[in-house]
């Protein structure tokens, strides 16, 4: 009964190590597509030239810029988080056994 119920405990680990893998490649998916769309925007307006396009490129850069930091703090949190070991994971316990 007890090796069913390690078997059961490590198999919904793996699933969910699959499903935050997969979280995380939809979410590069959504960022890059997300990068390329305001980049050809930023050309497409610098092309324009006037200060009203300039302007908005300007905008658009800024947003950019947002949109990496976001992307790359979410790759710093995910990629700790797979290096982390499983010997400091407490189990889910708020205390230490004694």
């Amino acid at each position: 009964m007890m090796s069913l119920i390690k078997t059961l405990a490590q198999s919904l680990k793996l699933y969910l190590a699959l499903r935050n893998k997969l979280a995380f490649f939809e979410i590069t998916e959504k960022h890059n597509k997300r990068k390329n769309e305001l980049i050809e925007e930023i050309e497409k307006l610098r092309a324009v030239g006037d200060n009203e396009s300039n302007n908005r490129a300007d905008f658009l850069r800024g947003q950019l810029r947002t949109e990496n930091n976001q992307f790359k703090h979410i790759s710093t949190v995910f990629l700790e988080a797979q290096s982390g070991t499983t010997d400091s994971d407490s189990g889910g316990d708020v205390h230490p056994p004694k």
